[in-house]
């Protein structure tokens, strides 16, 4: 059955384009059928995207309407898993994507204002639990801190802070690395350039979780 995981914060700059093609490339680099939707007006991941390139077999389409559902519907007859990435804001494709996701991932910095956006999110998808569509099957979620400073006071301090607070988080991060920003120059990620880095080590863990909760 195929798997539909939805990146989504209210807060741009949190690291969602990056989460979303790191995944997707480490699936796609393990032979898993795994397709992208970007619904981000920004179109970030479509624009870097080379047809012709490493992931010219990956099915990434641009579709940042409220359709987007029906988008995903479609691609769910080719692909074992399907990533939506959405804008950094509240709007009606967001709530299409969350309503048709298994699992939605709140990417977060160590930060007030990323906080501050991963709640609002959250509360959001505590919202849609509520509707027709949903509240017999709630949404699942978990917050990722991304671009954090290996060992840092102020990682650990809003780790533990959301956790006191009853929220959840997968374990593992994306540290900040230039392995990132490298590889999203060709549209990639580290998984595809550099397989053996420590920011494909790092990826690795984090798809570990994710295979774990869906």
């Amino acid at each position: 059955m195929t798997k539909v995981i939805t990146l989504a914060t209210s807060k741009g700059g949190a690291g969602k384009t990056t989460l979303a093609r790191s995944l997707a490339c480490h699936w796609y680099n393990l032979g898993i059928k795994v397709g992208v939707i970007d619904a981000d007006p920004q179109g970030s991941i479509i624009t870097r995207h080379n047809p012709e390139g490493l992931l010219k077999d990956m099915p990434i389409i641009a579709q940042p309407e409220e359709t987007v559902n029906d988008t995903i519907e479609e691609m769910k007859r080719s692909c074992s898993i399907i990533l939506v990435d959405t804008g950094g804001f509240r709007n009606r494709t967001t709530i299409k994507a969350l309503i048709a996701t298994d699992i939605a991932l709140i990417p977060l910095k160590p930060s007030a204002d990323d906080v501050a956006g991963a709640l609002e999110t959250y509360d959001l998808i505590k919202e849609l639990n509520e509707t027709p569509e949903r509240v017999n099957n709630h949404i699942k979620y978990r917050m990722v801190l991304t671009m954090t400073q290996q060992g840092t006071v102020i990682s650990r301090h809003v780790r533990e802070e959301l956790k006191s607070m009853g929220y959840s988080l997968l374990e593992n991060e994306l540290y900040h690395r230039v392995a990132y920003p490298e590889a999203a120059i060709q549209g990639l990620s580290p998984s595809l350039t550099d397989p053996e880095s420590p920011a494909a080590r790092d990826i690795s863990r984090v798809v570990g979780e994710i295979n774990n909760l869906v």
